[in-house]
This record gives C-alpha cells, structure tokens and sequence, in this order.
C-alpha cells in the first residue's frame, strides 16, 4: 500500500522511456470511497478538532457555493472565514451515502443531529489533481 492511500486501492505504475516521468492511476472501491469523503465531512463538520485549520480550505474547490439551513448562501471565502473561527459543537452525523457521479465526481447524503434540530446534507465533490474538493453543499432543516 503506498502511504496516504486507502489499503486495498489499486495502483498502476508507467515510466516512459523518453521522459522518465511516472504515472500512478488510483481507483477506489466504493466502499473506499464512501470512508474517504465520510472523512472528509467530518473534518469539515468539527473544524476544531483540526491542528491546522487553514489546511481546510484544501477541502473546498475555488468555485464552492453553499446553501445553508438558515437560509444563507456562503461561497468559499465565507465558509472558509466560519472553518477559521466556528466554536466545539456537538453534531452527529449519520445515514452517510455516496452515489458516484461519474469517475471524478459523487454526491454524499446524510443527516447531522445537534441537541436541537436534524438537518439532511448534501454535498457535491469533484476530484481534481488527485484530491477530492467539495464543490456544493446544501442543509435543510427536517420536517
């Protein structure tokens, strides 16, 4: 297994003889998938837990737009603002689910439960360079 990859990924290595450079091809399963960007919301869910949260932002793609549950719209540079100072809250996230959009996309959907609402989530990420970016976020207050 090569270190930052999930165990059970799948690498393909080519080195071209003109230009000695390598190429690495790395699939997930969907299993995979799902853990990876579950943990991925969860870093973006409690910020505070981070020991660098300037390191967050790497999380949002330069175009992010998110629909909040109070009704706001926040692009990358309020959200990334909110990451920076938001305060320990107790949140629970659960029925998590990735549906892949394509090779480079997928939607998670989940719900997250606080002392005093539930919310339904979803999110839009792309996967760009290598690295997965949340591209659009949506909360809804539950009925």
């Amino acid at each position: 297994m090569a270190a930052g990859f999930p165990s059970g990924s799948h690498f393909l290595f080519h080195e071209t003889s003109s230009t000695r450079k390598h190429v690495i091809i790395i699939t997930m399963t969907a299993a995979q998938l799902q853990e990876h960007l579950h943990a991925l919301e969860e870093r973006l869910l409690h910020p505070d837990r981070e020991t660098n949260r300037n390191e967050l932002t790497s999380l949002l793609a330069p175009e992010f737009k998110e629909f909040c549950t109070s009704g706001r719209i926040f692009n990358i540079g309020q959200l990334a603002n909110a990451l920076l100072t938001t305060t320990p809250r107790a949140a629970t996230m659960s029925h998590f689910y990735v549906t892949p959009l394509g090779e480079n996309s997928a939607l998670a959907t989940y719900h997250i439960t606080t002392s005093n609402s539930t919310s339904h989530h979803s999110s839009i990420w792309v996967k760009r360079n290598d690295h997965w970016q949340m591209l659009f976020h949506q909360g809804t207050i539950a009925a």
